[in-house]
């Protein structure tokens, strides 16, 4: 007796000393194929519109991802969400937001005025203001959005979309290669944690 009970107990032990195995992540579930071929460098991009409000309700993703993947992470906004034509000029204002480093600031602002206050900008001046109120001087703010670097990001941000068959936000592509399906993880009992790990799991894929 005292011999089976030592082995149930050993079993036991044995079975809980097992190294954690990671979730099992499954194309057609978890992510798609979009092309054959990877990015040369490892990448996570985020495709978002301050417009939309489920690309503000991943903002703690977004964070998340840049948090535990560093400098492979990157958020491109689209101008295809397009409320009253603001959305080439959104984009603007975001690639003005990185150019002048004040891209945390100005993010949790317009989010802030979009979704919290419900106040939504749709005017240059209505940006500009955000701009002023975080730090950054309003001529600062009309030359960084009339400079070539940041019209250049804004169309660069558009050009990948169409690339990658972006046609709704977010979007999260991995390596030029993957995209992550939201709805996949919809049973996880933890979204964020799931989420950024299936982007760092695919992160490491060829």
């Amino acid at each position: 007796m005292k011999t089976w009970l030592l082995g149930i107990v050993g079993a036991a032990f044995a079975v809980f000393m097992m190294p954690v195995q990671a979730q099992d992540f499954k194309e057609g579930v978890h992510y798609e194929v979009i092309a054959d071929e990877a990015t040369a460098e490892p990448e996570i991009k985020e495709f978002f519109s301050f417009y939309c409000v489920h690309c503000f309700r991943f903002e703690p993703i977004a964070k998340q991802m840049a948090a535990e993947h560093g400098d492979a992470f990157e958020k491109a906004h689209v101008s295809f969400i397009d409320p009253r034509g603001m959305g080439v000029t959104m984009s603007r204002a975001y690639a003005a937001a990185k150019m002048l480093k004040k891209e945390d600031e100005v993010t949790a602002a317009i989010f802030d005025y979009n979704f919290n206050k419900q106040s939504m900008l749709l005017t240059k001046d209505d940006l500009r203001n955000v701009f002023v109120v975080n730090g950054v001087s309003g001529s600062d703010f009309d030359k960084a959005m009339a400079s070539f670097s940041v019209r250049g990001m804004a169309n660069k941000y558009d050009r990948e979309a169409t690339k990658y068959g972006v046609n709704a936000t977010p979007t999260f592509i991995v390596n030029g290669k993957y995209r992550l399906l939201p709805a996949g993880f919809e049973g996880s009992n933890d979204f964020i944690g799931d989420f950024v790990a299936a982007a760092g799991y695919l992160l490491k894929q060829d």
